[in-house]
């Protein structure tokens, strides 16, 4: 797995995370150096970029230059940065909503959250009744997958996004067939939203 790197900024604000090719552009920039505080999601304190031979700068000498000015996170990367987390946030709405639908259905409710999955769904109405405690083990256990893909997502693995997209897509045509038009609207909608998600992950990526 890719180590990624946080960045302390010279404005006392972090930047990132992001990968090491990023770091390397920032510096051929001149907006960051070999004294820049960064911290890589694998090690436990932050140190001098300079101490990380990947990210391909020096400790500068007792002539160096002063120090640049504090990083300014680029316009569009602030943007797609909002719409991958804005995208991968549905995989957590989806997997809590689940649950809620869960709960509401073993205790009688005679209605539901159309944003929930219909796996969730379909397993309820089937053993509810007779194994309450098996449905309950078996919805956490789909829910936990969704949000899984969600934390994964918002860490930029764009594998987190194709596997969950598909699993979703797939479970909107399970609500197609329980003829819960609403709730397919809602997933639709979710898919929309996390493939804009997953293309500003892969731009972010470069």
């Amino acid at each position: 797995m890719e180590p990624t790197y946080t960045i302390l900024g010279g404005d006392g604000k972090q930047y990132g995370p992001v990968t090491a090719e990023q770091f390397r552009d920032w510096a051929r920039d001149g907006r960051v150096s070999g004294e820049t505080q960064v911290w890589r999601n694998d090690q436990p304190a932050w140190v001098a970029a300079a101490a990380l031979p990947e990210l391909g700068v020096v400790a500068p000498t007792a002539i160096a230059a002063p120090a640049p000015g504090p990083i300014v996170m680029p316009v569009q990367d602030a943007e797609l940065e909002a719409r991958l987390k804005s995208g991968a946030s549905w995989f957590y709405w989806i997997a809590a909503i689940s649950l809620i639908n869960s709960v509401l259905i073993m205790t009688g409710s005679r209605w539901d959250f159309a944003i929930g999955l219909g796996i969730t769904r379909e397993i309820d109405y089937r053993l509810a009744g007779s194994s309450a405690v098996t449905a309950f083990a078996l919805d956490l256990l789909a829910a936990g997958i969704v949000a899984m893909f969600g934390f994964f997502a918002i860490k930029r693995h764009t594998w987190a996004f194709i596997i969950g997209m598909a699993l979703l897509a797939l479970d909107t045509v399970l609500t197609i067939l329980q003829k819960s038009w609403l709730s397919a609207a809602f997933h639709v909608w979710a898919l929309i939203s996390i493939f804009m998600a997953f293309k500003a992950c892969r731009a972010l990526r470069g």
